[in-house]
């Protein structure tokens, strides 16, 4: 199962046009597998279409060519998880009421949903706040809930624009180890944006690097450090040599 493609990407093309018909060519000659379980990051400049390859995978925008094609097992947007930049909880809910959100949308918080939400709040060390309101946690307590949220329906596919992006280093080094202890528990297939280089090559079995715009991939790195990973990976000599390369291949 592991060696199947969970989505294929071919041909992607992504071109917006103004009102007044100039073109703008935002994603150019898109080509990639993920396969099943797989932890893919997306690096790249500022503007290269990171954010909006993601939107168009959860079918949020539209593509201008190209193929995606879903395995068999991931049909539809019900399959699909989406980690905003914001952790966009809802303020008058607790903890427990903003994970349950999307079950109780989706008519599906029956006794194995709720289980299966209690032990995704236990690995993300949420159990003791389920009663908290959002501002009672921290930036980091917050996009814990946004991911355990994301997987409470159990999608295949999640996808993660910059979940980090807006909070401090030691926070982020923290929560990266966090979302691996998730990731390993679940096995979700996972598509991560993010613009720290460190991070990618923590949590990712592959890092794509993409163009400035027209956002094209100018390569694709198989990260081979030892899983499961802990902190003192950051250490090594391995990890090191995989970020400075990735910094070279940037430019």
């Amino acid at each position: 199962m592991e060696n199947k493609n969970c989505l294929s990407i071919k041909n992607l093309q992504k071109t917006y046009k103004s009102m007044l018909g100039k073109e703008t060519i935002a994603l150019k000659d898109i080509n990639i597998d993920i396969k099943n379980g797989e932890f893919v990051s997306i690096i790249g400049p500022s503007g290269c279409g990171k954010s909006t390859l993601l939107k168009i995978v959860s079918n949020l925008e539209k593509y201008s060519g190209g193929t995606i094609e879903f395995n068999e097992n991931l049909k539809g947007n019900e399959h699909i998880g989406f980690v905003f930049q914001d952790s966009v909880l809802l303020p008058w809910k607790t903890v427990l009421e903003n994970a349950m959100f999307p079950l109780k949308i989706k008519n599906m918080a029956n006794e194995e949903r709720l289980k299966y939400l209690d032990e995704l709040l236990e690995v993300a060390g949420l159990s003791d706040f389920k009663n908290s309101l959002p501002r009672e946690l921290s930036g980091g307590m917050r996009q814990r809930v946004s991911i355990v949220r994301s997987l409470s329906y159990d999608p295949q596919l999640l996808l993660m624009d910059e979940p980090f992006g807006a909070l401090d280093a030691m926070t982020r080094d923290t929560l990266n180890i966090q979302l691996l202890k998730i990731w390993e528990k679940t096995k979700k297939t996972i598509l991560f944006v993010t613009h720290s280089i460190d991070e990618a090559v923590m949590l990712s079995d592959r890092v794509v690097v993409m163009s400035a715009r027209p956002g094209e991939i100018k390569e694709i790195i198989n990260i081979d450090l030892e899983r499961p990973r802990t902190a003192e990976v950051r250490n090594t000599e391995k990890f090191n040599e995989y970020s400075k390369y990735l910094r070279e291949v940037l430019g």
